[in-house]
């Protein structure tokens, strides 16, 4: 049977006011802000999305070596002619596809394998999604884009492993002791939100100071991100990092077109909430970096919970944890606030794993089977 994980990992959230934007900064989208499910007081009313100008911050790390690595292949007849040159049988393929739900668009795979399978596992088979393996203990697992893309993950002790899904993953294949499983996606369709008027500092020109700044920074972020707790501390589900009322107004992956120049995607998913609104941890982890002093961040706090599975929050008011410091789900970490490259008070609640942007607002759908 395959083991069953209860998870929910929550969403980054953002908010302006009147005074928050400049008035020359135009701001589009193409869907309505969302207000936040399970509310426990009247909906606050739909907010202008914000820009984070944070954004910029993925062009600016390509210099500093913190480019993220999105090689895929994209011609369908090759990966095919890859794996068939594969010598290991295939046992299975898991095709996702998107549910009709209009708010989430979300769609939620467990993946059956027989008793005595190597590998069994089940999450969400999508792209920003997340998948929980069980194999032998202290496995180690090839993961591969193609036959030339591809490195190694190694089981904990109990044989669990976390997989996760960039936001245009196309093809995963999982291969352990001979036995392999594919993972084909069915590509997601992203908003577009173009923003124009911007300075051109928010956008790709930095001074000589700002840049040994964000040089700074960027070597802090890299420590946070090489956490690897060995622990998973999700067994319990995840909460949202908002109680209280919020207004989404940007989506998880959304085109950006900053002053007519597509940009790097948003890889967060940014909630609306006002100045001081608590922020409590999703789930069980270790904070791998609590830092108030970020250049497009303003501060930052990165949870482990798990395999270098990391959560993060974006432009706090307060911080209220430290690195190294265990937190239990619920427990308040920090306050919505507005700082770095941020035009109003808002969390950005963001994911990755193995320098994978994951969906954080997609993963709350965590299948819930035995």
């Amino acid at each position: 049977m395959p083991v069953r994980l209860g998870f929910w990992i929550g969403l980054c959230l953002a908010f302006a006011t009147n005074t928050s934007c400049a008035d020359d900064v135009a701001i589009q989208t193409d869907k309505p802000a969302i207000t936040g499910p399970n509310l426990t007081g009247p909906n606050v009313k739909a907010m202008p999305m914000i820009e984070d100008a944070h954004i910029e911050r993925a062009a600016v790390e390509a210099t500093l070596n913190q480019q993220i690595d999105d090689k895929s292949v994209d011609n369908k007849a090759a990966e095919n002619k890859k794996a068939d040159d594969l010598q290991a049988p295939i046992v299975q393929t898991a095709q996702a596809m998107p549910s009709e739900d209009a708010n989430t668009n979300m769609g939620v795979m467990p993946v059956s394998r027989s008793v005595d399978a190597v590998i069994q596992c089940e999450g969400i088979a999508q792209q920003g999604g997340l998948m929980f393996c069980q194999t032998a203990p202290n496995a180690k697992v090839k993961v591969a884009r193609s036959e030339d893309d591809f490195y190694f993950e190694t089981a904990d002790e109990y044989g669990h492993l976390l997989i996760g899904f960039d936001r245009d993953e196309k093809r995963t294949v999982l291969e352990v002791q001979g036995e392999r499983l594919n993972f084909d996606f069915v590509p997601r369709d992203y908003d577009t939100s173009r923003i124009n008027g911007l300075p051109k500092n928010m956008v790709s020109e930095y001074s000589p100071a700002e840049l040994k700044r964000i040089r700074r920074a960027s070597a802090r972020k890299k420590i946070g991100f090489a956490s690897r707790v060995k622990e998973i501390g999700f067994k319990d589900g995840f909460i949202y990092p908002i109680q209280a009322d919020y207004t989404k107004t940007t989506n998880f992956g959304a085109q950006r077109i900053l002053n007519d120049i597509p940009k790097k995607p948003h890889y967060g998913v940014d909630l609306a909430a006002p100045k001081g609104t608590p922020i409590v941890a999703p789930a069980d982890g270790i904070v791998s970096l609590a830092d108030d002093d970020m250049y497009f961040e303003g501060s930052l706090i990165m949870i482990d919970h798990g395999q270098g599975l990391i959560s993060y929050y974006l432009h706090n008011e307060d911080v209220l944890v430290k690195d190294g410091q265990r937190v239990i789900q619920g427990q308040q970490i920090a306050t919505v606030g507005s700082k770095g490259r941020s035009t109003g008070p808002h969390l950005c609640w963001r994911l990755k794993w193995r320098n994978r942007n994951l969906d954080p607002e997609l993963i709350t759908n965590w299948p819930q089977t035995n």
